[in-house]
């Protein structure tokens, strides 16, 4: 493209920081103490900046099982010293891979207070690499699918009840608890005079759990960055954000095939949700005039009541069991009595909307079921609306009210779920809200987007052959 805009206001730069820990320390994320024993590939804090002149903002990837408020709030400080983006400008979120740094106290696992501070200083040096390297942009956003990389883990049985990861082909299963949602939604920038893509924002939902061994992985989101450098080149930018997956994993349980752990489905999920991703870029229509802008609502979250009957039982157990892996209830019961002791008896949730264009991001500082995401995506007046879990902090799981009658994993009282029931519900209504003010704040823009399309310039030579063409065409009947 000849011309260049020097109105152009929008600039995004992208930058990288390791975050990988020494070996030897904890690998949270089962019920086992797994110490790393080495590196199968590294961890990374990923950022992109996006500027449009009044407004600046930080989207973070973050290689960890979740990143906690303590650590967020020193990111955030760390980041205003070093380059003066508001620290609620800062959206920071985990890929949740399980088999990251000690980041999480819980279960056998105990968080290392040095990796964290490490943690947030990487967090502050990326965000404050991609602020410098800040270009003018043109923005798009496009969706695709990858299907068949993710299923809901959650499933109705035969006898009423509800189970998370049954067994693969359990004759006792009638049907999932739950939807997934194969929509791999990319919000992408190029170079506004050649085209070129420069990077991209990818979301996608789905647990990282197919590595879960005792070598640190960023687990499948290192195959989603690797395709498209693969492609684009090593210095295009990804900054990969996990969606609302805390029902859906890898697991096939209607599938007869063998179990969807380690490198090699690990790779696959990976390459699957890439190809998706590289084929929105490839179908994005950019535009220029794009505005950047950043909403925050925090709403109360009462912390479940435990009886004292059940404390008693937990004490009673204790006094008799060590807390072991092998006997999964002994953890339980310590994990009740932790939940028990949490002051005060509520938390404040941060509900952030970052939205770039024509596309929303929104955050949950929790492992959010997929209905309520749906639920929130249907409501909003964007074309493209993508929720974001693990953003911004961590307040366990956040399940669907009905999960509560029924079973499973997610729903047992422990430092990774310790929320009532109607935090889900409040959370969802907060966020449809959110992207209605959102829209209303941007609709001008919103529906004068597709004037502001951008295309790129044929040359004068391309245009004479296809003048020549189609005379020669009309010439012969249009054959």
């Amino acid at each position: 493209m000849k011309k260049e805009f020097h109105y152009l206001m929008l600039k995004a730069g992208f930058s990288q920081q390791c975050i990988t820990p020494k070996p030897g320390l904890d690998i949270p994320g089962l019920f086992e103490r797994r110490l790393a024993q080495g590196v199968c590939d590294d961890l990374f804090a990923r950022s992109v900046v996006v500027d449009d002149g009044k407004c600046c903002v930080a989207l973070v990837q973050t290689d960890a099982i979740f990143v906690p408020e303590c650590v967020v709030d020193n990111a955030r400080r760390h980041i205003q010293r070093a380059c003066g983006i508001l620290g609620l400008n800062c959206f920071i979120a985990a890929t949740h891979t399980h088999s990251g740094g000690p980041i999480f106290g819980g279960f056998l696992s105990e968080a290392d207070p040095k990796y964290m501070d490490f943690v947030a200083r990487q967090i502050a040096k990326a965000v404050a690499g991609a602020y410098r390297s800040r270009k003018p942009v043109l923005c798009g956003a496009a969706s695709c699918l990858a299907e068949g990389v993710a299923f809901n883990r959650r499933f109705h049985m035969k006898d009423g009840s509800v189970k998370t990861h049954p067994g693969k082909m359990n004759p006792d299963i009638v049907k999932p608890a739950g939807p997934e949602d194969p929509a791999v939604t990319v919000v992408g920038f190029c170079d506004p005079n050649t085209m070129r893509p420069r990077g991209a924002v990818v979301n996608f939902a789905c647990h990282a759990t197919h590595m879960n061994g005792c070598f640190y992985s960023a687990d499948y989101v290192r195959w989603i960055v690797d395709t498209l450098k693969a492609v684009y080149g090593p210095d295009f930018g990804v900054v990969y954000l996990n969606g609302a997956c805390g029902d859906v994993t890898q697991m096939d349980n209607r599938s007869s095939r063998p179990g969807e752990f380690g490198p090699y489905w690990c790779e696959r999920t990976g390459r699957v949700v890439g190809g998706a991703a590289l084929q929105a870029l490839a179908r994005m229509d950019y535009t220029a005039k794009v505005s950047v802008a950043r909403k925050t609502v925090n709403i109360r979250a009462d912390i479940r009541t435990v009886s004292k009957q059940d404390c008693a039982a937990a004490r009673a157990l204790l006094a008799k069991k060590a807390i072991t892996a092998d006997d999964v209830e002994t953890i339980y019961a310590n994990e009740l009595l932790e939940v028990a002791a949490m002051r005060p008896r509520m938390r404040s949730l941060e509900i952030t909307g970052v939205r770039l264009g024509e596309a929303l991001f929104w955050g949950v500082p929790g492992e959010f079921f997929q209905q309520f995401a749906l639920d929130v995506r249907a409501a909003s007046p964007f074309p493209f609306t993508c929720c974001i879990e693990l953003a911004n902090g961590y307040d366990g799981y956040i399940c669907a009210p009905e999960a509560f009658n029924g079973g499973g994993y997610e729903i047992r009282t422990a430092r990774s779920s310790f929320l009532t029931p109607a935090t889900g519900p409040k959370i969802t209504r907060a966020a449809k809200r959110l992207c209605a003010q959102m829209y209303a704040n941007a609709k001008k823009e919103l529906l004068a987007a597709p004037k502001h399309r951008v295309w790129p310039t044929v040359s004068d030579t391309a245009l004479d052959g296809i003048n020549q063409l189609s005379r020669a065409m009309a010439k012969n009947g249009g054959g």
